[in-house]
């Protein structure tokens, strides 16, 4: 089958969502499958990466289009401007979008597609809600793939749409690669990827290692501005270290040198600054949580509804309370301290991602559920 992905991300770039279209891309064509992928070239795109697939740490196994060829300021609207002419010369049997903008010509163009979202649009300006409502109400909509169970009941409660409609397919990871510790000395070490934004977890993980100075808490993201912040926020918090952005290739021998890993969420995490912005800790499934059950280590992470559809308190993970610091204490405590309990969260939450959770299983399961719609 040649399958097109449309997405809206830089690529390449530093972003999550970037991680995780062409982390998608490598799995469908895994499946046997001609894969495209159409992607924004803006500023916000890293310049000196050669190999974008090796970037990704993804096989040279699809085609990637960059557009336009030289980033400006504004390139990214352009680039959704100029589907008003590129994408009627789209010819697959299969396009799969995560760009609303794609999304809408397509339709009104009279191309089926699928469409991947990851929070709700009705907080956007009047013409994003419009062109949602104009593509959740198509007739050639084939589905609507959500990241959550949460984010399906949002959209079935909002909008009168078959239930079958909307398929609910949580993120994913790949198999963990062989990886040497890259991180040395004999303390306990707790790890934490991922970005930097505003509820992800420094609030919580800040005052943390202040209350647990026995143990060493190691950051791996974000940009230079937002360390910057942070450690002077941490300042006199020795037990505290931020490594900054890895790529995916570099990321697997920070992770092989954790005792175990911390998703520390608030209940309320914003990634953006535009208005409209959503609080994605009603709607998120996290990339860094199956990464790290990939890895096979032990998970302290959030207690919150979305956490709870993917983990267990207890058996694949310790949860914790977002607002109450002592919990958190309590988990690392315990983590550093039990063997046993350490080893019980790594093997099961290994297991529930080998049989759930992989790219590949992800892939699968939207491309089944295309198949009987």
């Amino acid at each position: 089958m040649r399958i097109v992905y449309i997405s809206d991300s830089a690529i390449p770039s530093s972003s999550p969502n970037s991680v995780h279209v062409m982390k998608m891309c490598q799995a469908l064509a895994e499946l046997g499958h001609t894969v495209t992928l159409e992607a924004k070239n803006t500023t916000a795109c890293l310049k000196d990466v050669r190999d974008i697939h090796a970037f990704y740490a993804v096989r040279n196994s699809f085609k990637v289009n960059i557009f336009p060829r030289i980033a400006f300021k504004g390139s990214g609207a352009f680039c959704n401007a100029s589907l008003t002419w590129r994408l009627p010369w789209i010819s697959a049997d299969l396009i799969y979008t995560r760009s609303i903008t794609a999304a809408f010509l397509l339709l009104l163009y009279g191309k089926a597609v699928v469409f991947e979202v990851h929070e709700p649009y009705e907080g956007k300006a009047p013409r994003i809600r419009n062109m949602f409502r104009y593509i959740i109400n198509h007739s050639r909509l084939v589905k609507l793939v959500v990241i959550s169970q949460a984010l399906k009941e949002y959209y079935l409660s909002n909008f009168r749409r078959s239930e079958d409609l909307i398929l609910v397919s949580h993120d994913g990871a790949d198999p963990f690669p062989s990886a040497e510790p890259i991180l040395k000395g004999g303390e306990f070490k707790i790890g934490y990827v991922g970005s930097l934004y505003s509820g992800k977890g420094m609030e919580i993980l800040i005052p943390l290692a202040a209350a647990c100075p026995e143990v060493k808490f190691h950051v791996v993201g974000g940009n230079k501005g937002q360390i910057d912040e942070n450690k002077l926020k941490a300042k006199g918090i020795n037990n505290l270290v931020f490594h900054g952005f890895k790529s995916q290739q570099e990321l697997p021998s920070y992770i092989a040198s954790f005792d175990a890993v911390i998703a520390p969420y608030t209940s309320t995490v914003i990634v953006s600054e535009k208005a409209g912005a959503n609080n994605l800790a009603l709607w998120m499934s996290p990339l860094k949580i199956f990464e790290y059950m990939s890895a096979g280590k032990p998970i302290v992470t959030s207690d919150l509804p979305v956490i709870r559809e993917i983990l267990t308190d207890g058996d694949t993970a310790l949860l914790c309370n977002p607002s109450s610091l002592e919990a958190w204490e309590r988990a690392v405590t315990a983590l550093s301290k039990d063997t046993a309990l350490r080893h019980k969260l790594s093997k099961n939450s290994l297991i529930l991602f080998t049989e759930k959770y992989t790219w590949k299983k992800r892939a699968e399961q939207i491309l089944e559920a295309i198949v009987k719609a």
